[in-house]
C-alpha cells in the first residue's frame, strides 16, 4: 500500500464517522443513475414498435438525438454505462491481483467511465456515424391509439415525454388520470382519449401545458448536475492552478494574481448572469461560465494558502535541489498535499450553483423552456399557489439534492481537520 493509499484510508475511516455525511454519499448514487437512466425510466418513444406492416426501434435513435445538449452527454453516459460495469469488473480484479491500492483502482475506473463517455461521444460527433432519427416527427401514442390492436408497442415505465403536452389535462393534481369518457355540452357521453398514454396517471400532476411534471423533474435532474459540476469543475480548476502560481513564486506574481482576486470577487455572478442574459438571451451556457468565471477566487485564496504553508517544506527545498522543475514542483509535489481546501469546496459550491440555476429559472432568466428545469416548474407554480404541487415537489427535490452535497461537504471538512481526528 502507497502512502497516499493509506493517507485516503485515514480521510474514509473519519468520513464513515460522520454518519449523514455518509449517508448522504450513499445517496449520491441513485441521483446520479436517475439521470443517467432518464430516458429509460420516462419516454413517450417507444423501445419498440410493430404496427402490422413495419418493425421500428425508435427510442435507440431518438437516445441519440435528443433535442438538449445536456441530454447528449448524458445518453453518451447511458450507452457507456454497461461496458463500462463489464470492464471496470475485469480491470478491477486484475489490479487486485497486482496489490493495486483500492484508490488508485477507483481512480482508474472513474477515469475509465469517463473516457468510455469522451469516446462514444467523439464516435457519434462524427460526421455520418450516428444514426439520424428518422422518427423525429411521429408520435407514436397517438399512431398507436389510431391504429389500435393492429399494433405492438414497448414503452418505458412512465409512457410520457419531458416536453410532452397536453393542454385538455393542464394544472392537474398528482395522480390525477385522464378520463376515458367525457360529458359535453348536449348531455352526451363522448370519447376522450386521443393517445395510447392518456390512460396512465400524472404521478404528481401537470404544469400549465398539460406536461407531467415527475417526469420534467426527472429530467430536470440532469440540468441541474451538469451546472453544478461543470461550473464548479471550471472554477476549481481556474482557482488551483492561480493559487498555487501565487502561492509558490511569490512576489510580484503573487501581488498580481491577488489583485486580480480582490477586482474578481467584487463581482456578484448572480447579477453578472442576469446582465448577459439580457444582452445575450437565455443560455444554460451562460449560467456555468459566468458561475465559473467567478466563483474561482475564493478557491484560490485557500490554496495559495496552503502553497505558502507547503513551499516551507523541506521536500520543496530536496526537489529543487534535484533539479526538478516548477512545473513538476508545484503539480506533482505540492499540489497533492494542498489541494484539500478545493475538495472541501467543491460539494457546497455544487449545491449553490444549483441554488443559482433555479433560482434564474424561477426568475425567467435561466434555462429556456421547453427544456425541463426545476426551477421553470417553481416560475409556473408560483404564479398560482393553488397548484400546489408546482411548488412543493421542485422545492423539495431541490432542498434535498442542496442537502446532500452539502452534507458531503461537511464530511469531507470534518475528514481533512486534523483536530477532529480521534
Amino acid at each position: 500500500m502507497s502512502q497516499r493509499d493509506g493517507y485516503l484510508d485515514i480521510l474514509w475511516s473519519q468520513f464513515r464517522k460522520n454518519r449523514a455525511a455518509s449517508w448522504a454519499l450513499r445517496l449520491l448514487a441513485p441521483l446520479f443513475l436517475l439521470a443517467i437512466f432518464a430516458p429509460v425510466t420516462a419516454s413517450n418513444v417507444p423501445f419498440y414498435y410493430n404496427d402490422g406492416e413495419t418493425t421500428a426501434w425508435p427510442w435507440f435513435r431518438a437516445l441519440l438525438n435528443p433535442e438538449e445538449t445536456v441530454d447528449f452527454w448524458f445518453n453518451t453516459a447511458l450507452v457507456a454505462f454497461f461496458p463500462w460495469i463489464f470492464m471496470a469488473a475485469v480491470l478491477n480484479a486484475v489490479w487486485r491481483r497486482r496489490d493495486v491500492g483500492r484508490w488508485v483502482r477507483t481512480g482508474r475506473i472513474a477515469a475509465l467511465y469517463v473516457g468510455l463517455i469522451a469516446l462514444v461521444s467523439a464516435v457519434l460527433l462524427i460526421p455520418g456515424l450516428r444514426p439520424d432519427n428518422r422518427y423525429r416527427a411521429r408520435t407514436f401514442p397517438e399512431e398507436e391509439f389510431r391504429k389500435g390492436k393492429n399494433v405492438t408497442a414497448i414503452y418505458p415505465p412512465i409512457p410520457f415525454g419531458p416536453t410532452e403536452q397536453d393542454i385538455e389535462s393542464s394544472v392537474k393534481p398528482p395522480m390525477y388520470r385522464k378520463p376515458r369518457f367525457v360529458v359535453n355540452s348536449r348531455n352526451e357521453e363522448v370519447f376522450h382519449w386521443r393517445k395510447s398514454n392518456d390512460g396512465f396517471p400524472h404521478i404528481l400532476g401537470t404544469d400549465d401545458v398539460g406536461r407531467d411534471v415527475l417526469v420534467r423533474m426527472i429530467y430536470g435532474l440532469r440540468i441541474s448536475l451538469t451546472v453544478g459540476f461543470v461550473a464548479v469543475g471550471l472554477y476549481i480548476a481556474i482557482g488551483i492552478v492561480l493559487g498555487a502560481i501565487a502561492g509558490y513564486f511569490g512576489g510580484a506574481v503573487d501581488i498580481v494574481i491577488s489583485r486580480v482576486i480582490e477586482v474578481i470577487i467584487l463581482f456578484p455572478s448572480f447579477f453578472l448572469i442576469l446582465t448577459l442574459v439580457g444582452l445575450l438571451g437565455q443560455s444554460i451556457y451562460i449560467i456555468m461560465v459566468v458561475i465559473g468565471l467567478t466563483g474561482w477566487p475564493t478557491v484560490a485564496r485557500l490554496i495559495r494558502g496552503e502553497v505558502l504553508k507547503q513551499r516551507a517544506i523541506d521536500y520543496v527545498q530536496a526537489a529543487r535541489a534535484m533539479g526538478a522543475s516548477h512545473s513538476r514542483i508545484i503539480f506533482r509535489h505540492i499540489l497533492p498535499n494542498a489541494v484539500s481546501p478545493a475538495l472541501v469546496a467543491a460539494p457546497f459550491g455544487i449545491a449553490g450553483a444549483i441554488i443559482t440555476e433555479a433560482g434564474l429559472s424561477l426568475l425567467g432568466f435561466g434555462v429556456r423552456l421547453p427544456a425541463p428545469s426545476w426551477g421553470l416548474i417553481l416560475r409556473t407554480g408560483s404564479e398560482n399557489y393553488h397548484y400546489w404541487w408546482l411548488v412543493v415537489f421542485p422545492s423539495l427535490a431541490i432542498f434535498f439534492t442542496v442537502t446532500v452535497f452539502n452534507l458531503v461537504g461537511s464530511g469531507l471538512r470534518d475528514a481533512m481537520d486534523p483536530r477532529l481526528r480521534v
